[in-house]
Formats: structure tokens, sequence, C-alpha cells
């Protein structure tokens, strides 16, 4: 418990094993969304309990995966924390996990007929903000006083890109 192995790399844990956690229930609400950058369906499925669609939680960690599966909880690219539960009893609400390491969230329904999330964090504190809408535009207005809106791109990086990754020469590049 006092060290990772992955492949040919070793991540030592000289405090030893730590983790932080919470569960956070989503009352009456059937629908939850968001912990974007998965390839998955941006209504997340249960990942615990009889019939969960996924045997693994939902990884928030950011890498880039080379050829990626496709309806996965795996990790792509970023990590947002932010879950958002949508119901037409209680509204629109979202929870914002504000912790930077390697967090699994496992969903599932609960026996009151809501949502439950079971957040798991490698280390670090737990630190959420909860987000009370009661509509999808307040919620996402009180999102962005929180995180901070994207900046719009300047007027010359608008147009046409293409990515020269995994092309192995011209003749792929005009196949495309």
């Amino acid at each position: 418990l006092w060290e990772e192995k992955f492949q040919s790399h070793e991540d030592s844990k000289p405090l030893g094993p730590m983790s932080v956690g919470a569960d956070i229930t989503f009352p009456k609400s059937k629908h939850v969304y968001g912990l974007p950058e998965h390839a998955s369906s941006t209504l997340l499925k249960n990942t615990v309990g009889q019939g969960a669609d996924y045997t693994d939680p939902y990884r928030l960690y950011n890498l880039d995966v080379f050829e990626y599966d496709l309806d996965v909880p795996m990790a792509l690219y970023g990590a947002v924390p932010l879950l958002v539960s949508q119901s037409t009893a209680t509204g629109t609400a979202g929870a914002f996990w504000h912790n930077p390491t390697e967090t699994f969230v496992d969903i599932q329904e609960d026996e009151n007929g809501g949502k439950t999330s079971h957040w798991m964090s490698e280390s670090g504190v737990i630190d959420v903000f909860f987000i009370p809408g009661p509509s999808p535009q307040d919620l996402y207005r009180q999102y962005a006083r929180l995180t901070g809106v994207m900046p719009l791109p300047p007027m010359f990086s608008l147009g046409y890109h293409q990515c020269r990754w995994n092309y192995k020469d011209e003749q792929d590049v005009y196949q495309v």
C-alpha cells in the first residue's frame, strides 16, 4: 500500500495510503450529467448497483489516450469535476468537486428514486461547491461566477484547423 506500479512506472507514497471522499445525493432526480471528457453519453450511467452500465467508476485524470475506447468511463484529455442534476421535481442543481488529484466518481440510483454520486480523490481536502440553480441558466451563471468564463479566441485563430497527429505522409493528409 506504500507504492503503486503501472507497467515500468513506480509511484511511491511516502505518507502511506490516503484518500478523501464524500457522497452527494440528488433527491428525486433520475438524471445526472457532467464529468465531461469521457467517451460516453452525456447522461451519466450507473457504475454501481444492480444493472449498472459500467463496472468501473468515472475517472477524472488528464491524459491523452491514442485510439481510445468508446462508451467507457475512462479518463480522456481533461477533467471537469462538475455534476449537474436535472429534475422536474427539484429543478437543476449541481456540485463542483474542487480537488485537482486523480478522482473517481461512482453513480448509482438510491433507494428513494434519486441519484447518488460517490467521489473518491487520491489526496487533498474535500472542497465542494453546491450550485443551487434552480434553472439551467441560473446554474451555469453561478458556475461561471465560481470558475470564470472562457475568453473568446482571437479573430485570427478562427477558421479551419487540421491536426497532423498520426499522419504518416502527405498522401494520408490528402485522403482526409
